[in-house]
């Protein structure tokens, strides 16, 4: 009966395998996505209308901080808001350790200056202000995957 010959370790190290493959592939997916939006971005001009920066709270007490810019645009058919600094598909995407240095994202854009608007032609509601992209969230996706891999991988080799 094969169910009786798995073992802790075959159970462990599936699971390990599992949860490595979803989580690099759910992070290459990610990043192909944001990489084709960048490509296709249109660049447009738009209005700053409020600048700051927001606190975060996350799990166990810890605090992050992120750029918060709104801005209207307008697209080849109608004039449209956004709040996204950074490619993606909200504000979320590039958090700061520090105050300061979420500050430092926001220094250039002036309250009713105008300032370049990228947005995404597939979906005109989707904009950023700087079209680099942050690859932190994806690359740590990417990372834990491997780790989950390699852990399934020493698991089998010990054995």
């Amino acid at each position: 009966m094969i169910a009786s010959s798995l073992t802790a370790v075959d159970i462990a190290a599936g699971v390990a395998v599992l949860i490595g493959l979803l989580s690099a592939g759910r992070g290459l997916v990610q990043y192909r996505r944001l990489r084709a939006v960048v490509g296709r971005a249109q660049e447009t001009t738009g209005q700053v209308e409020v600048t700051g920066v927001e606190q975060v709270r996350g799990g166990h007490g810890s605090v992050s901080y992120i750029p918060a810019v709104e801005y209207t645009y307008q697209t080849p058919t109608q004039r449209r808001q956004g709040e996204t600094v950074y490619p993606g598909q909200n504000r979320f995407v590039k958090r700061f350790g520090t105050e300061s240095a979420a500050e430092a994202a926001v220094a250039d854009y002036d309250i009713d200056e105008q300032t370049r608007v990228y947005y995404d032609p597939a979906d005109p509601a989707h904009s950023f202000l700087d079209p680099e992209l942050q690859n932190g969230a994806v690359l740590t996706q990417v990372g834990v995957g491997v780790v989950c891999l390699a852990l399934a991988a020493l698991m089998y080799m010990a054995l």
